[in-house]
């Protein structure tokens, strides 16, 4: 299973570096991660519920949503969900908040580290807002990223793979939703 574990991280790591993851743990960062994770892959998919909808009427953007929920091995359960506030060609803001659920205290452990670790190199970066926390047998990582006011210069700075989203100093909403839907393997509305 240990094997298993840290292939698994490394898919979620590099998803939440570009698009953005207790009360007895609880660590807020700001970061970026730049390690690949298949965790993602082995999540057996339940029902998707995704709303293209804007909850906040004050707010003219657009949102596209993706989600993914199910099993990501025996006894672990994941949700996950994406939400992407856009003009209709450039994402502006990125919103995640990624749930993991086990009774494996262990396991919620060791993802947390990961997660940490992965995220130190960019906790200095303004307008990449990060926060893990466990409670109880439930990890959640949330990730909030303002396109709009990130230096994305020091994004690829840090990890050159981020060019290959991030182009002029923009992300296209086209491939935040490509990223979601090929990588992630999550529904998109």
């Amino acid at each position: 299973m240990k094997k298993t574990f840290k292939i698994s991280v490394l898919l979620i790591l590099c998803v939440f570096a570009v698009t953005g993851c207790s009360d007895n743990n609880n660590q807020k960062l700001g970061g970026h991660l730049n390690e690949k994770d298949s965790i993602l892959d082995n999540i057996q998919d339940k029902d998707s519920n995704s709303d293209t909808t804007n909850d906040n009427k004050n707010d003219s953007r657009k949102v596209l949503t993706c989600t993914k929920s199910g099993t990501v091995t025996t006894g672990v359960q994941a949700d996950f969900t994406y939400q992407v506030f856009h003009d209709g060609i450039y994402a502006e803001e990125v919103h995640t908040v990624e749930k993991l659920m086990t009774n494996n205290e262990e396991y919620l452990q060791q993802y947390r580290n990961l997660l940490i670790r992965g995220y130190e190199p960019y906790q200095d970066i303004e307008f990449y807002d990060y926060d893990v926390k466990i409670n109880g047998n439930t990890l959640t990582s949330t990730v909030n990223i303002n396109y709009a006011k990130i230096d994305t210069e020091k994004m690829i700075e840090i990890n050159k793979e981020n060019a290959t989203l991030i182009k002029n100093g923009k992300v296209l909403v086209s491939d935040m939703k490509a990223l979601y839907e090929q990588q992630v393997g999550a529904v998109c509305k």
